[in-house]
């Protein structure tokens, strides 16, 4: 598994923000450090060599226990 990048926050939508140091498409799956499936990248933003990710929660997924912990991808 690759690090994405840690959580830094929710936004008013309820998404997980964080900053990563890899370039990822949209609709890239989200695991924590378990190998849970968290949720998925479902917008990106902000500068091209450190962008934002916006992470939607997986149903069933509290989102609020991301925050300050590293999620990744396969």
């Amino acid at each position: 598994m690759h690090c994405l990048g840690k959580v830094s926050h929710l936004d008013s939508r309820n998404l997980a923000i964080l900053i990563s140091n890899k370039k990822v498409p949209k609709n890239t799956k989200v695991f924590d450090a378990e190998s849970k499936l968290v949720g998925r990248v479902v917008n990106i933003f902000g500068p091209v060599n450190e962008p934002y990710l916006a992470i939607a929660a997986q149903k069933g997924t509290r989102i609020t226990r991301l925050v300050g912990r590293e999620v990744y991808r396969k």
